[in-house]
């Protein structure tokens, strides 16, 4: 069976050179995925830094350009999304994929797949006090924490799925 998925991955060019077939969803997919949670992250420095720098204000503008609803819906918040459940659905999909697929490689995806929609619940569902989350994570950044009352047991899944991937 690995013979065959090696087979079916690898082409034959200009006589007996072999070579590996193109990726290239697979290329826009990670690429998607990694800029996108970049930027993500560059954006949450807002929470950690006092007084906030000048690039993450303009990062989190221009990246909320299309103001459509309020509050603001993000293009990376989008293509990180999506970015992830195509990997996943990549994996799922691909009968070879499947095949060769460990718990292993399903735990990250099913890991950021919860960080991303926790995030976005956060945002857009169930609110969180952003002053008491801002008050919290300077407080740990400072080691003098303190736990502000107002923020949801949202933030707190956030956190804690934030901090197993770390």
């Amino acid at each position: 069976r690995c013979r065959q998925l090696a087979a079916a991955e690898l082409e034959l060019r200009d006589g007996p050179r072999l070579t590996y077939a193109s990726a290239k969803w697979l290329w826009l997919g990670g690429i998607l995925f990694h800029h996108s949670f970049l930027i993500v992250v560059l954006r949450h420095f807002r929470f950690f830094i006092e007084p906030v720098p000048h690039f993450v204000e303009l990062l989190s503008s221009v990246d909320g350009f299309f103001q459509i609803l309020l509050p603001t819906v993000f293009l990376s918040d989008l293509a990180f999304l999506a970015a992830v459940t195509y990997l996943f659905l990549r994996r799922v999909a691909i009968p070879e994929l499947r095949y060769i697929s460990l718990t292993a490689d399903y735990f990250p995806l099913f890991l950021i797949l919860g960080i991303a929609i926790s995030g976005l619940l956060m945002r857009n569902v169930w609110k969180v006090d952003l002053l008491s989350v801002k008050q919290l994570t300077m407080g740990l950044v400072t080691l003098h924490p303190t736990v502000p009352a107002g923020i949801g047991a949202i933030f707190y899944v956030h956190v804690f799925l934030v901090s197993v991937l770390l």
